[in-house]
């Protein structure tokens, strides 16, 4: 009787120490879960955005299909007469010694700040151009060096809904800012060969409805030309914009610039 008794005390003992157990291990785990998911929602700025939608535009097929600018003289006063207009802002970002640091409504993303070195030193890092208070986007540029040769890309950012929209250059640089329309309904950017003294492509975007970021900005036409490079580009209307364009001409040991000014429309 006493062994039965001592046996049905040792079972009790042996089930309360291992439902005790198995509470400490649940408590243990339970809490492992919850230093898990703090770990995942505690990140850090993206880097090279890429949880970040992106959009490439300009490419040279899909401009193919569109319709083409041309271009009429039109003389120096005629150019003169109209006013650039401010349509980027510098904004002071976040930055350290080697990044800086773009928030978006989504996100804070975080870019290594481009330096070049010079020589056959290979690098590659993003610069920051401003920002575009009416259509809510970032400007910057992703450029590299490689044996003194230089590459870039232009993107624009969006504030809102963090879309990322690639601007692929006509050449190996990246193209000059994208200047807007009047009334914000077109952009028109432009690449100047680098060792061609009067070659440059033109290409313009249409500005669409913002609730649909992935057509927000759609190619809309393009232009090549053997005559002229670029140095200014002036909207007049938001279907009208006015060039200077420019020769570079070998006199005397130095280069000089013989300017040409014309004007384009479309619908």
């Amino acid at each position: 009787m006493k062994r039965i008794l001592f046996l049905i005390s040792t079972t009790v003992i042996f089930l309360s120490c291992k439902e005790n157990e198995k509470i400490i291990v649940n408590k243990i785990s339970e809490k492992k879960d919850i230093i898990v998911e703090k770990d995942i929602n505690s990140k850090e700025p993206n880097s090279n955005s890429d949880s970040t939608k992106t959009i490439d535009l300009g490419y040279y097929d899909t401009f193919e299909k569109l319709p083409k600018l041309t271009f009429e003289k039109i003389n120096e006063s005629e150019f003169n007469f109209l006013q650039s207009k401010k349509f980027i802002e510098k904004l002071k970002l976040e930055q350290n010694k080697n990044f800086f640091y773009v928030q978006t409504a989504i996100q804070k993303h975080k870019f290594e700040k481009y330096m070049d070195y010079g020589g056959n030193e290979s690098w590659n890092g993003y610069e920051f151009l401003g920002y575009y208070p009416k259509l809510k986007l970032f400007a910057l540029t992703e450029s590299s060096t490689a044996k003194n040769l230089e590459f870039g890309e232009l993107f624009l950012l969006d504030s809102i809904s963090d879309y990322k929209y690639n601007i692929i250059s006509f050449g190996d640089g990246s193209v000059e800012l994208p200047i807007p329309s009047i009334s914000n309904k077109y952009l028109v950017y432009y690449y100047n060969y680098v060792y061609q003294q009067k070659n440059c492509d033109i290409g313009v975007l249409k500005i669409n409805d913002k609730s649909n970021p992935k057509n927000y900005l759609t190619e809309y036409s393009s232009s090549h030309s053997d005559e002229f490079a670029i140095e200014k580009i002036i909207w007049k209307s938001d279907n009208c914009f006015y060039v200077k364009g420019y020769e570079e001409i070998y006199i005397n040991d130095e280069w000089i610039k013989r300017y040409k000014y014309y004007k384009t429309e479309f619908k």
